[in-house]
């Protein structure tokens, strides 16, 4: 059973999606979780960047969440954001996937290949161990690429069949209505993700 199962009552109501000083953020696992408790925020996902070869040790970052557990009133989860290689695979070891409660998923620098993003998304949405879909659709946005309906139909109808979320990114304002709709059509579940990189983007789920 995949982590978020546990915890779906909370789905649009913690923060789904932090990064820390360990790597392009800015702040602490303990400073994110003492302001998570002081906001009333009720569950902190930290989803670190990862890649095969990393340029920091991973267990030291799982270290600090532990010892987090410790002294903070709050549902703390270890996770990771993975970018998605032209093969459908993921830019992470399998340790750190199995390791983790949270893996997410995110298309970063990839080829401008609208086929071979739909193939490579296909086979990572087959992947057993991701849990969300992070910022979605950004990397098209960016490309100025679309998908018609049909296409995301499939897209969530094989998100819906593998429990994978669809991230409502707060910093990106993603995704569009139109896939919201599309999503729901399809039973697919939603998670708040505000894509964290400093304390004063932490903020209250603005989901009832």
């Amino acid at each position: 059973m995949k982590t978020w199962k546990i915890y779906q009552d909370l789905l649009l109501k913690g923060e789904w999606h932090v990064h820390t000083n360990y790597t392009d953020g800015h702040n602490s696992v303990d400073d994110y979780c003492k302001k998570a408790v002081d906001l009333g925020i009720p569950l902190i996902a930290f989803t670190e960047h990862v890649r095969k070869n990393l340029d920091y040790d991973f267990s030291f970052f799982l270290d600090d969440i532990d010892e987090a557990k410790k002294n903070y009133n709050l549902i703390i989860l270890s996770g990771c954001e993975a970018k998605v290689l032209p093969d459908g695979y993921l830019d992470v070891g399998d340790n750190i996937l199995k390791e983790v409660d949270y893996p997410i998923f995110a298309f970063h620098s990839f080829p401008n290949d609208l086929n071979l993003y739909l193939e490579s998304l296909h086979e990572v949405l087959k992947n057993k161990y991701v849990n969300s879909w992070a910022h979605p659709c950004s990397f098209l946005k960016k490309k100025n690429l679309e998908l018609s309906d049909f296409q995301l139909k499939e897209i969530f109808s094989l998100m819906q069949k593998n429990d994978v979320l669809l991230e409502i990114n707060r910093k990106y304002s993603l995704p569009s209505q139109r896939w919201i709709d599309l999503a729901k059509d399809c039973n697919v579940k939603f998670v708040y993700g505000s894509d964290v990189h400093q304390l004063d983007s932490l903020v209250l789920s603005e989901f009832p």
